[in-house]
């Protein structure tokens, strides 16, 4: 029997859509009936999570647990967040509900390990300051020997400002595609392999930066919530 999804969201709504659209193109379907039932609480009431941990701003755990028992309660029979971030959070939140919470990042990391050539050279880690800055990525690179590099001060910048204008829905005209363009260009000359998505709304952007082969850990957590719901 298929389990129930329960998908934690509004972290931003656009990345939520996107995980949502994702786990249906991923779900072997021949019929409405072969999908899988879905409950997601868009909640872009949130605290913001970079504030959070770079500032010591209000905490979004509170929000994000009430979000998590909210699922809990409507049937879901496992939870995921599309919010790497937010995954800073993950083992208290775990704490909060007794349904299991998928760890995307650990999903990630896994998942292309076992690509071929995925040691080839460094990936490109394309996301917030905050998630770069607790080493979420890093750590769970480390397990399987893979390395990450990161952008330089000004290049960061440039890629919070666009996933700033991501979620003020700005993608095709983000003002920021040049100088994120300009970064992988850099990198794929410096021998990196691969970049990427370890900020939710960072795929959005793919289609208009090319350069290096793309890793999207939304759409690897979409392919993890399609196995995890099939089992």
């Amino acid at each position: 029997m298929k389990k129930t999804v329960g998908i934690l969201g509004g972290m931003g709504p656009l990345a939520t859509i996107d995980l949502f659209a994702k786990i249906v193109q991923h779900t072997p379907a021949a019929v409405d009936q072969d999908h899988l039932r879905i409950i997601i609480d868009n909640n872009p009431q949130i605290p913001p999570r970079v504030e959070a941990i770079l500032n010591g701003a209000e905490s979004p755990l509170p929000g994000m647990a009430d979000s998590a028992r909210l699922l809990e309660r409507a049937g879901a029979d496992f939870i995921v967040m599309p919010c790497n971030t937010a995954h800073y959070w993950l083992a208290e939140l775990r704490q909060a509900v007794k349904v299991p919470v998928i760890d995307m990042i650990a999903a990630a990391a896994a998942h292309i390990a076992r690509r071929p050539g995925a040691s080839a050279g460094p990936t490109l880690l394309l996301a917030t300051a905050a998630t770069i800055g607790t080493g979420l990525y890093q750590k769970a690179f480390a397990v399987y020997g893979l390395t990450l590099v990161t952008p330089n001060g000004a290049e960061q910048k440039a890629l919070d400002a666009a996933v700033r204008q991501v979620k003020a829905g700005a993608v095709a005209d983000n003002p920021y595609l040049r100088e994120l363009k300009a970064m992988v260009d850099r990198f794929a000359a410096a021998g990196a392999q691969a970049m990427l998505a370890g900020c939710t709304e960072v795929p959005l952007l793919f289609p208009f930066v090319g350069g290096l082969e793309k890793y999207d850990a939304t759409a690897i957590l979409a392919q993890t919530v399609v196995e995890t719901a099939l089992a």
